[in-house]
């Protein structure tokens, strides 16, 4: 009776079975074919569009990988690489990462293979590792102030399904579209704005033309984003509505006082010759606050000399001042700087990030925006002859202010004494 070792014969086995063919020294593997595959046609990044909705994003390139959000019809990506059945793509910017504290210090990370996390917590996924000297940015978790919350590296990869992406441009395009995204989102909002104010008014003080240009535009030169368009026909419809709708209660309120046409038309002669008269004076209140301010600072600098954002609002400023003075009883003690310390009693503080208002608009309330931090909407103009604001663009500041006004603009006008 034969009799078996096993452990003996599993080693001996191991000894001398002999190599696979296919992992033999020499032959490429699946994996190092791919490898030299890639070598030979060096993947071109490029814009992708998803094509249907709830299409997963992925931690890794396979339908097993951790889900981190599903994605909806018409969202764009930088696609960078691909594998054969998933595209890697660049992480959306509003997606964060997590690195615990213990290894970052004044913002730099302390040690190697440093895991950055999808959510804060040691068995989260890992999204990608630092290593030391690596730079970081972000704030400490508030639910977990043992870890901060970063913005993802450059070198962190996510996956989506090759089936739900089209390519649709170079990789340059994203960025091109976002900032027309911007563009159409900022004249959707300023429309809508305007569309509120004007339609407020009597109806023989309401001008629509320009608002139904804006709907126009929205509708015509912004298709890569179906719900501007659909939005500005929407509200082009419900301006037009509501436009007719006070015609003709107008009109009708026209023939019900035919009566009195005469006495109105006097009324609106009189009403339009003081109205001419208050632009007599503040011209004339104008000209003279040139006169004074030019004798009271004989070593100012010219207007033309002035940063144009600044020279832009010394009259109007001036003009502000010379009617303040007039209500003065002392007027030896009037000064300019006077009136700037009287307005200050008045003064408030603001904090955003101040942005250039350029657009070639009629009695804009101020040349600057200043942007909420928060959600990046704006919420008022501002101007000023005290502080060249040119030089703060793109800087979040905390600024003394005071009210001016604003022109029926849809935010509040601020004229800024200072930068805190």
């Amino acid at each position: 009776m034969l009799k078996f070792f096993p452990s003996r014969l599993c080693t001996c086995f191991l000894l001398v079975l002999p190599l696979s063919p296919l992992l033999a020294e020499g032959t490429p593997s699946k994996g190092e074919k791919s490898a030299q595959q890639a070598d030979a046609a060096p993947f071109n990044p490029f814009t992708g569009k998803i094509t249907k909705n709830k299409v997963r994003l992925r931690l890794s390139p396979s339908f097993e990988g951790h889900i981190l959000k599903e994605l909806q019809k018409n969202d764009l990506f930088i696609v960078l690489g691909e594998t054969e059945e998933f595209f890697a793509v660049e992480p959306p910017k509003e997606l964060k990462g997590y690195v615990f504290r213990t290894y970052v210090l004044d913002n730099v990370i302390e040690g190697n293979h440093v895991n950055v996390r999808a959510y804060p917590d040691l068995d989260a996924p890992v999204f990608a590792q630092l290593n030391s000297g690596n730079r970081v940015e972000g704030i400490i978790e508030p639910s977990n102030n043992k870890w901060l919350q970063i913005t993802l590296p450059p070198s962190a990869r996510l996956y989506i399904a090759k089936e739900y992406v089209d390519k649709i441009g170079d990789k340059g395009l994203m960025a091109r579209l976002e900032k027309k995204k911007e563009e159409a989102s900022q004249l959707l909002e300023e429309t809508q704005a305007a569309h509120r104010n004007e339609i407020a008014k009597p109806f023989d003080q309401i001008h629509i033309e320009p608002i139904v240009g804006n709907y126009e535009r929205l509708i015509a030169n912004y298709p890569e984003f179906p719900e501007y368009p659909a939005k500005a026909k929407e509200q082009l419809t419900a301006l037009q509505d509501t436009f007719n709708q006070k015609k003709l209660a107008y009109l009708e309120a026209q023939a019900q006082n035919s009566s009195q046409t005469i006495e109105s038309n006097r009324k609106l002669a009189a009403e339009l010759q003081t109205q001419k008269n208050k632009v007599a004076t503040l011209q004339q209140q104008i000209d003279y606050s040139k006169q004074t301010a030019e004798a009271s600072r004989p070593s100012a600098r010219k207007t033309e000399q002035l940063p144009i954002n600044i020279a832009t609002w010394i009259p109007v400023e001036e003009a502000l001042y010379a009617n303040w003075k007039d209500k003065q009883e002392d007027e030896s003690n009037a000064s300019l700087e006077s009136f700037y310390e009287d307005q200050k009693k008045e003064a408030f503080i603001v904090r955003g990030v101040i942005d250039p208002y350029n657009r070639p608009v009629k009695n804009r309330p101020g040349d600057f925006l200043l942007i909420n931090t928060g959600n990046k909407l704006p919420f008022a103009f501002l101007y000023s002859t005290k502080v060249n604001l040119q030089d703060l663009i793109g800087h979040e500041v905390s600024l003394i202010v005071i009210q001016r006004p604003n022109n029926n603009f849809a935010f509040p006008a601020y004229y800024v004494l200072a930068v805190e």
